[in-house]
């Protein structure tokens, strides 16, 4: 009798525990319903109002540098140029075909936006050409930089990186490589050869 008696006791425990869970699962899932959605919704449309009114995504920023123009010698300064108007930066090599290629197009561009005789000359833009970097099994150097620009006559800075790693810093790794800076974010970026019109257009773009 004693036996039988505790098995009741046993099976009446264990719906009592089964009711008392139950209810807390019935509890936690009405608490959810209550607080949890309300909840949930004041975030997504807290995030919504952030990303709408004071979020900018904007371009990405561009990588400052100084750098010297082994020609001249004259050092030059992102900060003076990435704020002021419109400025293009080619990453090149001078053992590459189409950066070989792609520097009589360059001059066209320097003739038409930087020339004061040019009817488009503007001085809200600015160029520079940035080699040092590998290609294959050599790497330019700060004479093989001098040697190319005036091999071409070009009349805009060729500027020489002794770290080889701005380039990278900017996400390239192919030359030519090309990017146009506005309030010192990047506002179009390239890699490839560009005629005179394609990269002009461009360049009007952001004027």
């Amino acid at each position: 009798m004693a036996s039988k008696r505790k098995r009741k006791l046993e099976k009446k425990a264990s719906r009592e525990f089964q009711d008392k869970m139950v209810a807390r699962r019935a509890a936690t899932s009405n608490a959810l319903w209550t607080y949890g959605l309300p909840l949930a919704i004041i975030l997504v449309v807290g995030l919504g109002i952030y990303f709408a009114f004071f979020y900018e995504l904007g371009d990405p920023k561009a990588e400052k540098w100084e750098l010297e123009d082994p020609q001249t010698g004259e050092v030059f300064s992102s900060e003076d140029y990435f704020n002021d108007g419109l400025t293009f930066v080619e990453f090149f090599n001078t053992k590459c075909h189409h950066c070989q290629e792609q520097e009589p197009v360059l001059q066209e561009i320097y003739d038409n936006y930087m020339d004061e005789q040019s009817v488009n000359y503007t001085s809200s833009f600015h160029m520079f050409s940035i080699g040092g970097y590998k290609m294959g099994s050599g790497q330019d150097s700060a004479t093989t930089i001098s040697n190319f620009k005036t091999d071409y006559g070009s009349q805009w800075p060729h500027l020489y990186d002794p770290s080889g790693e701005l380039m990278g810093d900017y996400g390239f790794s192919s030359y030519p490589s090309m990017v146009l800076i506005k309030k010192g974010e990047i506002v179009y970026s390239h890699s490839g050869k560009l005629t005179e019109s394609q990269l002009s257009a461009q360049i009007d773009k952001y004027l």
